[in-house]
This record gives structure tokens, C-alpha cells and sequence, in this order.
């Protein structure tokens, strides 16, 4: 028992309730602007360092072609859930907090970005 009556922060099966969550979860759906151009706001900002971040097309988030960017200039990479140029999942370790820019090439992708550190 924690030190209030409703307080569970000492179960272990309580749900966490108090200090930062060190977890990202994101469906983004990025603009149409065209290779290489990305828009001026980031779509997603990760404000931890992380031990892994994960993005992910899969069957049934949409299907195109999306290009990524950690800083809004340069093109990083690209990914394809049309099984054409480039993987449907890439995986980052030990990066920095991380602001994301995609941009879609083709189709209608929604990319699932997802992120956790160890503390």
C-alpha cells in the first residue's frame, strides 16, 4: 500500500500512473509532398533517447512508398510496403531524441512508429 488510500504505486499489478513514460506509439499518415520534400512540421517527435525505434508498414496500414527523414533537408531512407524497392520495416538503436519527417511517394501508407528506452 502506497502512502494514500487509492495509492497502488507498490502493486505490482497496478497500472503506472505517476513519472514519464519512456514509450512511443504512433500511426502517422504522411503528406503527399513529393520526393526528397518534406513538410515544414515534423510528424512525430520521440523526446527520449531510445533504445529502439521501429517503423512499420504492414498489410492492412494502407500500401505505398514513403520516404523518412530525422531532420526535415535529407532524404534517410525509404520504405515500401508494395514489396518493390525497399523493406517494410526498419529498426534504429541507441538514437537520440529523434524528430521524423515522412513524405509519400506513392499509394496511401499509414507507417506505425514505435519507440522505448531503457532507464
Amino acid at each position: 500500500m502506497g502512502a494514500y488510500p487509492n495509492d497502488r504505486s507498490n502493486d505490482p499489478k497496478a497500472a503506472i500512473t505517476y513519472g514519464r513514460d519512456f514509450n512511443y506509439f504512433k500511426n502517422i499518415t504522411p503528406g503527399s509532398s513529393g520526393s526528397g520534400v518534406f513538410a515544414t512540421d515534423c510528424d512525430a517527435v520521440i523526446t527520449f533517447p531510445t533504445y529502439t525505434i521501429t517503423f512499420w508498414m504492414g498489410s492492412g496500414l494502407g500500401a505505398g512508398t514513403v520516404q523518412y527523414s530525422f531532420n526535415g533537408n535529407t532524404i534517410h531512407g525509404t520504405l515500401d510496403n508494395t514489396g518493390t524497392t525497399a523493406p517494410a520495416t526498419l529498426t534504429f538503436q541507441d538514437r537520440p531524441i529523434s524528430k521524423i519527417w515522412f513524405s509519400t511517394i506513392s499509394g496511401t501508407p499509414i507507417v506505425r512508429v514505435e519507440a522505448w528506452a531503457l532507464r
